[in-house]
């Protein structure tokens, strides 16, 4: 158990600075051009960074309960990983409603650039 638990909790952290890292730098073939595009990145690099410290907070949480062993403690700390991890499937949620909103917004230039370069 201590095993999995180290594996698991190095892993969390590791996979959530690997995410900060890509969405601070941007993903392949991502461009943002317009002040609508700016915008956007600017909220979704503040939401996705609440979500990216829950991440690691749960592999922190989980690497405590490994160390300290079973008890109170790692009955604790695994509740709270999972009203965490519960926490961040909310927050990816609004996060995704947030895109859809955003894709919504941008759809009508995405219409005219393709109309305005088909018409020429």
């Amino acid at each position: 158990m201590f095993q999995g638990s180290l594996i698991l909790g190095v892993t969390l952290c590791l996979f959530s600075a690997w995410l900060h890292r890509t969405e601070k730098h941007g993903w392949p073939n991502e461009s943002f051009e317009t002040e609508l595009d700016r915008q956007y990145r600017s909220r979704r690099l503040n939401s996705r960074r609440r979500i990216h410290y829950l991440i690691a907070a749960c592999g922190g949480l989980i690497l405590v309960a490994a160390f300290w062993g079973p008890g109170v403690t790692w009955v604790i700390c695994w509740s709270l990983v999972m009203l965490m991890l519960l926490l961040v499937v909310f927050l990816a949620a609004a996060d995704a409603v947030g895109t859809h909103r955003y894709h919504q917004k941008k759809l009508p230039e995405i219409q005219k650039q393709t109309l305005g370069d088909s018409d020429a």
